[in-house]
């Protein structure tokens, strides 16, 4: 029993070293808006606002920003507000791939970086089924976060808005691997949900281990609830340096549509190597070739076994990196 309480007593300050501490502090994984990682911003945006305040219908739901607020480049655009409970669907030109490290990061405008607003980080790869980051709150739940109280970064992961404005809290998926109806080297949607800061068990949001999570509550006013800047991309399914074969001078994939067979065609190419790989407009992979041009610069690729529809060919000559559309039939 001894033992027992010992432990007991230490176990906050063991839960307070558990993660990254805020944006400018030794050991703080926010990433800056400025920071060369970031390749892309979301491209679309859907928000679904929620109320002022859970609870009180007297209210109504938010008011603060439109729907682009959550486009382009952090900082670039005021900030939409998404309301107890409410939602932001973020969509991309190009799907996002796991890398090293983490792959995007989300944006809020928390203007200290103590009074933190939160939100729950959900990825898709087919538009339909989105999996939860797995959160986990160990701030105290004995006395509510109001307004006018602080949050401490270090007691908070895989929260959105952990972090003061144009500093973004990245999210990884490497720790969604393996998990069913998710392909973490295709994710097409991003959807940000607002944790629900009350600590009553009526209202509460919970981290994945079934805590409450306690963050601002009420703040009822027409922005109240998670305030999204911007989602910045670090690795996404646009090869860098590719040179698009559409405008390249005297190429041709043929016929297009094709059927079974498509032919690449450029007299520059004539008897070279060539790699190439295919993808659908998703970001999957769904095939890879290797060959020669032959002596009129025309290379074939065995289609017959791909769906209907539209792709994009990569390919490798003497290590320069191009693309174009395909379209199968």
């Amino acid at each position: 029993m001894r033992i027992l309480f010992i432990l007991t007593l230490f176990m906050p300050s063991v839960l307070m070293a558990q993660f990254d501490p805020p944006a400018g502090q030794i050991g703080s994984h926010a990433i800056h808006v400025s920071s060369s990682q970031f390749v892309a911003w979301a491209k679309s945006a859907e928000i679904v606002r929620g109320p002022q305040e859970i609870g009180n219908d007297t209210l109504g739901l938010v008011t603060s920003g439109i729907d682009s607020f959550a486009l382009l480049k952090a900082g670039e655009n005021p900030c939409v507000s998404l309301g107890d409970g409410g939602s932001a669907t973020l969509q991309f030109e190009y799907s996002i791939r796991n890398g090293e490290g983490p792959d995007f990061a989300v944006f809020e405008n928390s203007f200290d970086g103590l009074f933190l607003e939160l939100a729950f980080a959900e990825v898709s790869s087919d538009g339909f089924n989105y999996i939860r980051f797995p959160a986990t709150s160990f701030t105290d739940t004995a006395i509510q976060i109001t307004a006018f109280s602080y949050l401490e970064a270090k007691l908070l992961n895989n929260l959105a808005g952990k972090h003061a404005m144009l500093y973004g809290t990245p999210f990884d998926l490497e720790e969604l691997r393996d998990t069913p109806g998710l392909d973490i080297n295709a994710i097409s949607h991003i959807r940000l949900v607002d944790v629900v800061g009350s600590i009553n068990p009526q209202f509460c949001s919970r981290d994945a281990e079934g805590r409450i999570i306690n963050d601002p509550f009420p703040t009822p006013f027409p922005s109240s609830g998670f305030d999204l800047d911007a989602v910045g991309v670090i690795h996404d399914n646009n090869p860098i340096g590719i040179i698009s074969l559409d405008n390249y001078r005297n190429f041709s994939i043929f016929p297009q549509p094709a059927s079974g067979t498509a032919y690449f065609s450029n007299p520059d190419f004539h008897d070279k190597k060539v790699n190439s790989y295919i993808l659908t407009l998703d970001g999957k992979k769904c095939a890879s070739f290797s060959g020669v041009f032959n002596s009129l610069g025309v290379w074939s690729v065995d289609v017959s076994n791909f769906n209907s529809g539209c792709y994009i060919a990569f390919i490798d000559v003497d290590g320069k990196k191009y693309h174009s559309k395909l379209i199968v039939q």
